[in-house]
């Protein structure tokens, strides 16, 4: 459990805990969108309800798999919207500048608070929408930093939101988590859009 795991973690040495879990893709919504882990990233199958289209990603040594540790060391969560929620594809810019209103940095707020949010940088091309920013709010799981790596885009009409964030022991830089954000969204598909063969995601 990722919870129980990211009090463990030193600055890039992990320690495994008692949960033994492997999984590198998972199924979400009765099949409809798949989820494939970067190479090193697990799927935390204990707090993870993928039939909802809820996910959260990890290193796998974090959750008990006997491997080392992925060069970018984070914690993902994946959320999938319902049937028609995506609005992404043909308004980025209004997306993208919504987000950084009072009402959008509320949004990115875990508390709801626009003042403890910072706008750092913004993207907006091709379906997606990808917002780097800190906020001062508790982080969504202890032991994560207060700096957040956020896409927006939409795979079949659902809205798919991706957020990662560093360790407070490991914290991650703008270069390494925006790439692992990219490699999370480029791992996430339609089912009907995957094809034979492919391998997975690196760092």
């Amino acid at each position: 459990m990722i919870k129980a795991c990211v009090g463990l973690v030193g600055a890039l040495v992990l320690t495994a805990c008692t949960t033994t879990v492997t999984t590198r893709s998972v199924a979400m919504l009765e099949g409809e969108i798949v989820a494939t882990t970067p190479t090193g990233y697990c799927v935390d199958d204990e707090v993870s309800t993928p039939q909802t289209g809820f996910v959260v990603l990890a290193p796998c040594a974090t959750l008990g798999a006997a491997e080392a540790a992925p060069g970018v060391i984070g914690v993902a969560t994946l959320q999938v919207g319902p049937p028609d929620s995506g609005s992404v594809a043909g308004a980025e810019i209004a997306l993208r500048d919504f987000l950084i209103t009072d009402a959008g940095t509320a949004l990115l707020s875990q508390s709801g608070d626009p003042d403890g949010v910072d706008i750092l940088s913004t993207q907006a091309f091709n379906s997606q929408v990808m917002i780097h920013f800190t906020d001062t709010a508790p982080p969504p799981m202890a032991g994560l930093q207060n700096e957040e790596w956020r896409a927006f885009t939409d795979i079949n009409g659902r809205l798919v939101t991706i957020a990662v964030r560093g360790l407070t022991v490991a914290p991650l830089q703008d270069g390494p988590g925006a790439a692992l954000l990219k490699l999370i969204l480029a791992g996430v598909q339609a089912a009907t859009d995957i094809g034979a063969g492919e391998t997975a995601l690196e760092i």
